[in-house]
């Protein structure tokens, strides 16, 4: 079955069962967010019983999603206390980054590192061959797999409901695909479909614990990802975020969707492209330098710099909204991140009360490449075992 709602996933149990999931949700976590801990310090830091402790720490090593990898030393001339932690190859995840040309897949195991990646042999598949690529590079990961595989993540552009299925993905021309059923019908394995802007949200939380985050997304077209308190925020119809099909100039150019003037129209990275070479060219770079070295740097800056300011005239009305502080631009435009950022938080200064400037942060994402694999990653992770695993 496909995965998106943890709560909706997990049947009744009892209050005894329910605590004991819990506890060993609690270990595992503190596990991952402290890289190398010890029994006691696990007790120390879950309030457990240092026996219901030595328990669950047994399970996990059982399970394979923990190892000892050594001692600390002894406080105070005592035994030195073994030290756990996640277990690198304890699991495998197969990553599904469908937002980028080509398409492309990775092997990924718990601790983070990609062991093996793939990609489509065209750039550009879209209607059912990109759903058969999709499958294709889910196959050759699963070939290369060295453990057992805890699931399937796939982060898509688009709007999905609740059961993974793409009700809409123009970039991919999906129209009510349900890439979620034909991924666990195929392969048999738990799958986790999200879309790539939200999931890249949860892949910049796992990288930079904080509470709330908005990300926004520049690639083929635009999205955000919203992280309040902690929590995903996927909207009442699963589609928070889609701000590229938002209107921003009603002379403005003919979108994909049907509507004049789309975000997506001024500030994608074709829009980027388009707007610093002079002319529609599906072949130039996505690379900002490149881009610079054929028609000029001043062109290129300028083009980037249309593209920030109005993403930063929506950004601020979101901050203003929301009241949150940190905002992340994730750009597929190589060697853009700085003067992307920089044009983004002009306008967005601009354009917010006074009483705010200073206190709402713009940064660059982490791991710009790979951030879509990663949130595909964190997907399973939270679905699966229900932690973020840092």
């Amino acid at each position: 079955m496909t995965r998106q709602s943890p709560t909706a996933r997990h049947p009744k149990k009892t209050s005894r069962d329910d605590s004991r999931r819990w506890n060993l949700l609690a270990t595992l976590q503190t596990v991952a967010a402290s890289g190398a801990t010890s029994r006691a310090d696990i007790a120390r830091a879950t309030g457990l019983t240092k026996a219901s402790v030595s328990s669950i720490v047994a399970e996990l090593l059982d399970e394979g999603l923990i190892h000892e990898i050594g001692t600390a030393p002894s406080d105070g001339g005592g035994k030195p206390p073994t030290l756990l932690a996640i277990h690198p190859r304890g699991r495998d995840i197969v990553a599904v980054d469908l937002s980028r040309r080509p398409i492309r897949a990775a092997l990924v195991g718990l601790g983070g590192p990609i062991h093996h990646r793939v990609s489509a042999p065209e750039p550009g598949v879209t209607g059912p061959a990109a759903l058969d690529a999709a499958l294709e590079l889910v196959a050759r990961c699963l070939d290369r797999a060295e453990a057992p595989v805890l699931g399937i993540g796939v982060g898509t552009p688009g709007m999905l409901d609740p059961d993974g299925t793409v009700i809409e993905a123009t970039n991919l021309d999906w129209h009510g695909v349900a890439v979620g059923a034909e991924l666990a019908r195929r392969f048999g394995l738990p799958v986790s479909v999200g879309n790539d802007a939200h999931v890249s949200a949860l892949a910049e939380m796992r990288s930079h614990p904080r509470d709330s985050l908005l990300l926004v997304k520049i690639g083929q077209g635009i999205g955000s990802g919203l992280v309040l308190n902690g929590v995903l925020h996927t909207g009442d119809r699963f589609v928070a975020g889609e701000i590229g099909h938002v209107v921003v100039d009603r002379d403005g150019a003919i979108c994909r969707c049907g509507n004049r003037g789309c975000l997506e129209t001024v500030a994608s990275v074709p829009a980027i492209v388009e707007r610093a070479a002079g002319v529609k060219d599906p072949d130039l770079p996505w690379d900002a330098m490149a881009l610079a070295a054929r028609f000029g740097e001043a062109t290129v800056r300028e083009a980037i710099d249309v593209a920030g300011r109005a993403i930063g005239e929506m950004l601020a009305t979101a901050a203003a909204l929301l009241d949150v502080t940190h905002i992340v631009i994730a750009s597929d435009l190589a060697n853009s991140s700085e003067a992307i950022v920089d044009a983004v938080e002009r306008s967005l200064t601009a354009g917010i009360h006074p009483s705010s400037v200073g206190h709402i942060e713009v940064t660059a994402a982490s791991a710009r490449s790979d951030l879509v694999l990663a949130g595909a990653v964190a997907m399973v992770l939270r679905d699966e075992l229900g932690v973020v695993l840092r």
